[in-house]
């Protein structure tokens, strides 16, 4: 049976009803759909960095026991696809200073590392053999990156660094768009004459760490002294816009002096290096340069009584322990180089760049207490005090270093010394530098310098423009002119009694 009204006042009462609910369901409706609009828009904006999981740290896995080029492509992939998510579940969380996954803001970076419109990634190959930092136990991993807009093919290199587990530490751009197949340019300094020297490709070391190498040899007869030139990666100190090694073997040539530059131990045989559990800077750098060294000796047209070393950065750290192993080198030179014990160069290291803005975030401070704490659990397990589980330290490199400081054992060699120091260092504090002279500045055979206006690369910055940043930046022709006349035997009798002879070039006494 079937109700209906039997009256007008009926009717217009059960049309009034029907007219509600209706006018309800459809309110709802709206509602719904309403919320579930706000709801795939939140998910769509939100989702990739709030919805990742950040992978935890494995200490039990071999170190670096996977494919480094085929995570890298598999992490620029995903950004290339919008899959951010995966992306981001790909990092270390504890790496990034950030305070959440959201504010890395991996879209961002991509979007704006492209540089293009309607970027569609091509193809991404390694272009170089990367390079392992065992002082942060990190294995870097270079790409090249080419991609298409508008129909144009151009070319972006990226850095990807990794942990020992697989998770990624950092991600780096370093350098703009190139048309395709040209790679980077690297145009040689204006002080550099080519037809002044010779250069010929050398081995170094014996297999499997055996090194390719480059001899630099003015044109004349000789016998010329020479030098061994280390701290780049590579043998040319190669940066984004640089060749740094290079420009000063080229520089060294045109006063009369020699030189061998080798690539890095931890640049050539990278990825092997980084899977050794056992692994020191012995092996990364001091064997290496010993064994440039006696290959020097045996080069013709080179006075085998006339061979210096010269490392820069991490590399000048560890020149005093070449002169300790061979005491019958000329001399060494040892170029912005930490003070103190390794373990304290990181933190010291991240408070310098905090303050160089002059504006300390709170983000900022903690990570410098971060890394400070970092440094403090590594001291306490050098001396037996506790246990040490962080991905993030290579045990054995740490653990022959010890208590080393290289201001101390320069102060044991008995060969003539070159410590050189810059203003605008923004890697090695400057107390770093206070350190090397007070402690060998009553040596009356160490010369010093502490060079204006340059930074840690030994660029003078003083003579940087739009387009010399464009086209390249070169090695202090200052810097080399000094090695040179030191080497020769020409350096200044002035005291370093106060800064204004520190930066005009003394010695110690």
């Amino acid at each position: 049976m079937r109700l209906r009204p039997t009256n007008w006042l009926h009717l217009a009462a059960w049309w009034t009803h029907v007219v509600v609910a209706v006018g309800f369901g459809l309110f709802s409706i709206a509602v719904t759909v309403l919320v579930s609009i706000v709801l795939i828009f939140d998910a769509v904006t939100t989702t990739a960095c709030e919805a990742a999981t950040p992978a935890p740290p494995d200490f039990t896995v071999d170190p670096f026991a996977f494919d480094p080029e085929a995570r890298a492509r598999k992490f620029v992939a995903s950004m290339a696809n919008d899959e951010f998510q995966i992306a981001y579940e790909m990092l270390a969380r504890e790496a990034w200073v950030a305070e959440s996954y959201c504010a890395v803001s991996l879209e961002r970076f991509w979007s704006q590392a492209a540089g293009l419109d309607d970027v569609r990634l091509v193809a991404v190959n390694q272009y170089d053999s990367g390079s392992f930092a065992p002082v942060f136990n990190r294995l870097e991993v270079p790409l090249r990156l080419t991609v298409e807009s508008s129909g144009d093919l151009r070319d972006v290199y990226l850095d990807v660094s990794f942990l020992a587990d697989g998770r990624i530490a950092s991600v780096e751009f370093d350098s703009l768009l190139t048309e395709v197949g040209k790679g980077k340019l690297f145009s040689p300094p204006p002080y550099a004459n080519p037809d002044g020297f010779e250069e010929t490709d050398v081995t170094v070391g014996e297999a499997p760490w055996d090194l390719k190498g480059t001899l630099t040899v003015p044109s004349d007869s000789g016998p010329f002294p020479a030098v061994v030139l280390a701290g780049g990666r590579d043998r040319d100190g190669t940066g984004a816009t640089t060749k740094l090694t290079r420009d000063r073997a080229w520089g060294l040539a045109a006063h009369g002096v020699a030189s061998l530059r080798v690539d890095r131990r931890t640049h050539a045989h990278a990825l092997a290096t980084a899977r050794l559990k056992e692994f020191t800077i012995d092996d990364e750098l001091v064997d290496d340069m010993l064994a440039a060294v006696e290959l020097l000796r045996r080069t013709p047209r080179i006075d085998p009584g006339r061979i210096y070393v010269m490392g820069g950065s991490l590399a000048g750290f560890a020149t005093p322990m070449v002169g300790l192993r061979d005491q019958t080198i000329a001399g060494v030179i040892i170029a912005v180089a930490p003070s103190g014990v390794l373990h304290d160069v990181a933190w010291r290291q991240r408070q310098l760049r905090t303050g160089l803005d002059g504006d300390v975030t709170s983000l900022e401070q903690r990570s410098v207490q971060t890394a400070k704490a970092h440094s403090e659990a590594v001291s306490a397990w050098l001396r037996g005090q506790r246990e040490l589980r962080d991905i993030a330290v290579h045990r054995s490199y740490y653990e022959h270093l010890g208590t080393y400081r290289p201001e101390d054992a320069a102060y044991r060699l008995l060969m003539p010394i070159f410590v050189i120091s810059v203003d605008r260092d923004r890697i090695v504090p400057p107390e770093d530098a206070q350190t090397w002279i007070r402690t060998l500045g009553l040596r009356r055979n160490v010369a010093f310098r502490l060079y204006r206006g340059h930074n840690h690369s030994l660029i003078d910055e003083r003579e940087l423009s739009e387009s010399t940043a464009a086209e390249g930046k070169y090695a202090s022709w200052q810097v080399i002119s000094d090695i040179a006349t030191w080497i020769h035997g020409g350096w200044t009798d002035r005291w370093c009694t106060n800064q204004q002879n520190w930066y005009a070039g003394c010695r110690g006494g």
